[in-house]
């Protein structure tokens, strides 16, 4: 990621690391965000008595602090900004269903793939994957297909300012291979994932465009290599997608 800009306020930013701590670690004790951040147990003390003061953490019997629901609130706003989001919601849990497979909605934000909605088929498979979860562009489905749609230098401030991470043996990793899949990509209006993120889990995603052309997320489809053979997977699994987002887009056109 790329540094802070100069004027950025530090405790500000500790703020949100404390915070991010406490997600990653599922809660935890002024000691082991110390410990973990690298700072003094007094600053940890004082950012969480504020955050706790503010309803935006809750202290437990055992002296630990997690993540309050407060934030529930604040996702409900950001999630409110997505004007198609009851539509492509529709659209996914139908894909879950006919497909018996995961579906996924995905909006980029900050050069990131932020997962706004998840549904589970009868056969999808258990992963950690939430609603929430932020991930890289370039080793998921959705993520390139909304990257491959996006201009040129917008491409090319992701891929300097995240980088090319590998997830897995097979994500891709050169920059120039990517560009080139990513023209790919937008020929075909679908993108691929072969077990780029978790090994033995491959996915279709395809673009969501508003009136004007502009990418503004994308829908996917996710499940194990061993179910999806090479008529499914390239054939049956996209036409799905397709039809889903064609109607989202006409729908989308009433709003």
């Amino acid at each position: 990621m790329a540094a802070p800009p100069d004027n950025t306020i530090n405790s500000v930013r500790t703020t949100f690391d404390i915070l991010d701590c406490l997600q990653r670690r599922g809660g935890a004790g002024v000691t082991e965000v110390a410990t973990d951040l690298g700072i003094s147990k007094g600053t940890v003390h004082n950012h969480l008595s504020t955050l706790l003061h503010e309803e935006y953490i809750v202290k437990t019997e055992h002296d630990t602090y997690e993540i309050g629901l407060r934030f529930l609130d604040l996702a409900h706003e950001a999630k409110g900004r997505i004007t198609i989001y009851d539509l492509v919601k529709n659209e996914v849990d139908k894909l879950a269903e006919a497909s018996g497979e995961m579906a996924l909605f995905t909006v980029e934000e900050h050069g990131l793939g932020v997962c706004v909605y998840r549904a589970m088929g009868a056969d999808s498979v258990k992963t950690s994957l939430y609603v929430g979860q932020r991930d890289e562009l370039h080793h998921t489905a959705v993520g390139k297909a909304i990257m491959a749609n996006l201009p040129a230098h917008r491409i090319e401030e992701i891929i300097e300012t995240r980088g090319l991470t590998a997830q897995t043996a097979d994500t891709i990793t050169d920059k120039s291979q990517l560009l080139e899949e990513l023209e790919t990509v937008r020929e075909k209006g679908f993108a691929f994932n072969h077990g780029e993120t978790i090994k033995g889990l491959i996915g279709v995603g395809a673009p969501i465009f508003d009136p004007d052309g502009t990418v503004i997320g994308a829908i996917s489809i996710i499940g194990p290599s061993s179910r999806m053979d090479e008529d499914r997977f390239y054939g049956e699994i996209p036409d799905m997608i397709t039809r889903s987002v064609n109607i989202i887009q006409i729908n989308a056109t009433s709003l």
